[in-house]
């Protein structure tokens, strides 16, 4: 355990009086909370119990953290759970039917075709491209010795910078920082609910106020339809095996290829999602570090013996037990994804509870993480927590910063080797101040992100 404990910011549960039934006050409250942000939604009741079940304009929930009952409805009877209304209204607009979205044979068609470059070996075939570009950039921040950093736009476009390098061959020519700029924007604009999806309106009823996340979109959209534009024109070119050709490959032996139009939904997925949830993990595991010093000086002195020169970076997940479980404890108080809903589609029995076909399931990891029968001091940053013995005894479904199930995300194995690999490099280079005037709070816009920029003053280590 860590000598001195760390709190870090986070919204304070609301308190609502037992009994308390909904009312016009009720719903202009909550309109005004996940306008500002979700996180704040939840309630005192939410961190203690598993099971709640209340109806939100006349729609039945069953919100559960108790991990038997996540488990039997993302796993075991996983088939009669689908996607909601809500999921599709939040994402369709970006990536129309990428695989974050698609359901049904389009969704198998396409885990099938994505899954061979996330297998283990291509996994570890990327780890030499990840660490040539973190040293890079690590090594530039190095010669701004004494510089104060915003962490969270240098690490949305390192994350970009690694995807491209590693699944694109790093020859098709997209502007990252303009990429990352213009999701970021995206997101802070459309990344909530808008009050007629929170209502369950139509899909056609007009959402006001959204013109320039449309725009935005289409930008977006532009410049991956470009880079497919830039294979397409040297597809008959051997030797180029990524994820972008296998793409293009994918269910040409059955005789039903993706489109055009669904390959740059996944090209979108992967690049908005793989490179977003990545990075705003690593910022909020720099500011972690940067507010804990046994935690920094435990990770330094790790990184330093593990002689990971003569190591394959892809092994470096192993020689560094400590790095991993800070990322890990990381990533279990800021959840890069902090909600998952499910559409039952017939009845079932969760726990003690019946489920009515079309009840929306809810689990929040940013509660399930923080819950107080799940864990001890749950508030408080400790990675020592996945740390041995300690880690075996953490349940199997009180953890899920990728998700479970099926649906599991394809890519979690890039993504933590990834970090593991970009903090090594950062962390034997450099230190971390936080110097902003204010302490970075966690605001939902899809993602889990630090309200305010994440200032860093960065200096050289010397070893």
């Amino acid at each position: 355990m860590l000598e001195t404990a760390f709190t870090p910011p986070a919204p304070t549960p609301r308190y609502v009086p037992p009994g308390a039934r909904p009312s016009l006050t009720g719903y202009l409250n909550y309109f005004q909370i996940m306008k500002r942000n979700p996180l704040e939604i939840w309630t005192e009741g939410h961190y203690r119990e598993f099971v709640w079940t209340p109806r939100v304009f006349g729609q039945p929930y069953a919100i559960t953290h108790d991990p038997a009952a996540i488990r039997h409805y993302l796993v075991t009877n996983a088939e009669n759970y689908g996607l909601t209304r809500m999921r599709r209204a939040l994402f369709e607009p970006l990536i129309g039917d990428g695989l974050l979205i698609a359901e049904g044979d389009l969704w198998k068609r396409t885990r099938k075709a994505l899954t061979p470059v996330f297998n283990h070996r291509n996994v570890r075939g990327f780890a030499g491209v990840m660490r040539d570009v973190a040293a890079n950039a690590a090594e530039r921040l190095a010669g701004e010795d004494g510089a104060t950093v915003p962490m969270s736009r240098e690490m949305l476009t390192l994350a970009l910078d690694v995807l491209t390098a590693c699944l694109f061959s790093g020859d098709e020519a997209i502007d990252t920082a303009r990429f990352s700029r213009n999701l970021d924007r995206l997101l802070h604009i459309a990344g909530m609910p808008h009050p007629l999806d929170l209502m369950g309106a139509p899909s056609w009823a007009p959402r006001l106020g959204r013109g320039d996340a449309n725009r935005l979109v289409a930008e977006l959209r532009d410049q991956v339809t470009g880079l497919l534009a830039a294979r397409r024109a040297r597809e008959e070119e051997a030797g180029t095996d990524d994820f972008l050709s296998l793409l293009m490959r994918a269910g040409a032996d059955e005789g039903a290829p993706l489109s055009d139009t669904e390959i740059v939904d996944n090209l979108i997925t992967f690049l908005a999602a793989g490179h977003e949830t990545t990075a705003r993990t690593l910022a909020w595991t720099f500011y972690l570090v940067s507010k804990s010093p046994d935690a920094f000086e435990q990770a330094v002195a790790e990184i330093d013996g593990a002689g990971l020169e003569t190591e394959d970076p892809a092994d470096w997940g192993g020689r560094l037990p400590f790095v991993t479980a800070v990322i890990k404890e990381s990533m279990r108080l800021y959840p890069a994804a902090a909600i998952f809903t499910r559409l039952s589609k017939g009845p079932d029995r969760l726990g003690d509870i019946d489920i009515a076909a079309g009840t929306e399931v809810v689990t929040s990891p940013w509660v399930l993480h923080r819950h107080e029968k799940l864990w001890e001091r749950p508030w408080v940053f400790d990675p020592d927590r996945f740390m041995g013995a300690a880690a075996e005894k953490i349940p199997r479904y009180a953890y899920m910063p990728f998700g479970a199930g099926p649906r599991i995300c394809i890519g979690a194995s890039f993504s933590m080797q990834e970090m593991v690999i970009i903090m090594a490099e950062f962390l034997a280079r450099l230190r971390f101040e936080h110097v902003g005037a204010q302490e970075p709070q966690p605001i939902m816009r899809i993602t889990v992100q630090p309200s305010t920029e994440v200032e860093m003053r960065v200096t050289r280590r010397v070893r």
